[in-house]
């Protein structure tokens, strides 16, 4: 497993540092926007199944593993806490000023940056935790089915508001290593607990990386990504698809 994780944090690192700098290449053309847009749909379907198939099961396994006597949902309790938490800094940060700030030439994209680094932080450390290798295996395929375009997104805003390319490429490698951050400190915390309390960090960053799934999947990639009329088809299948992926391995974990 501690292989595994290594070579998942290189994986990570790349996709989002290469995810992050298409932007910037005068050669990106509509026809790669496109073909981005479709794999953020496929993405979708992968976070939604993910957080509702994998990582909020395994958050109720690890709260009822606990034993705590406490008659009340928390692992639910935690996951809309997850979803509530990158909620409040998506929109509540996004006051009509601070939008008004963000979008002119020249300014940084923050609330985007603040809300995709904590979920990367929290995905990361979930990650981390996790000690089976399929479910593993099935954060991470969540992770790259995201990073990539979330780095992108994150590229491009800060191309249309004209920000220096050298704090672009500072910004897109501080976010590429956010996930792997959070892969190393779940990693650490694993290894460094008790069992027990091993169990109760897992149960938390397993329903928090739930909510926050969810979020992303509900909220910022399939709402938005049927703003514009075009492709509904394809974003729908793509969106099955990548659900069904999630459905499929949740047969053997």
């Amino acid at each position: 497993m501690l292989t595994f994780k290594i070579v998942a944090i290189f994986v990570i690192a790349l996709a989002g540092v290469l995810g992050g700098m298409l932007p910037t290449r005068p050669s990106f053309s509509g026809d790669g926007k496109n073909t981005l847009t479709l794999g953020n749909a496929f993405a979708g379907g992968v976070f939604l199944g993910a957080g509702f198939l994998h990582m909020l099961p395994d958050g109720i396994d690890n709260f009822t593993a606990m034993n705590t006597g406490v008659d009340y949902p928390l692992a639910l309790l935690t996951t809309a806490i997850g979803f509530l938490l990158i909620l409040l800094i998506d929109k509540g940060l996004s006051s009509h000023d601070t939008s008004a700030v963000l979008e002119r030439k020249g300014s940084f994209p923050l609330v985007l940056f603040l809300v995709l680094a904590v979920h990367s932080i929290i995905a990361g450390m979930s990650l981390g935790l996790d000690e089976g290798f399929l479910s593993a295996l099935v954060i991470l395929i969540a992770i790259m089915a995201h990073k990539s375009s979330a780095a992108f997104a994150l590229g491009v805003n800060m191309v249309s508001n004209d920000c220096d390319r050298p704090l672009m490429k500072k910004t897109i490698w501080f976010f590429a290593f956010m996930t792997p951050l959070g892969v190393v400190l779940g990693t650490i915390l694993g290894y460094n607990e008790s069992s027990e309390s091993s169990v109760m960090f897992e149960g938390i960053f397993d329903s928090l990386a739930a909510g926050t799934f969810l979020y992303i999947a509900t909220l910022e990639i399939i709402s938005e990504l049927f703003e514009k009329n075009s492709q509904k088809g394809p974003k729908i299948g793509l969106i099955v698809m990548g659900f069904a992926l999630m459905a499929t391995i949740a047969i053997w974990t």
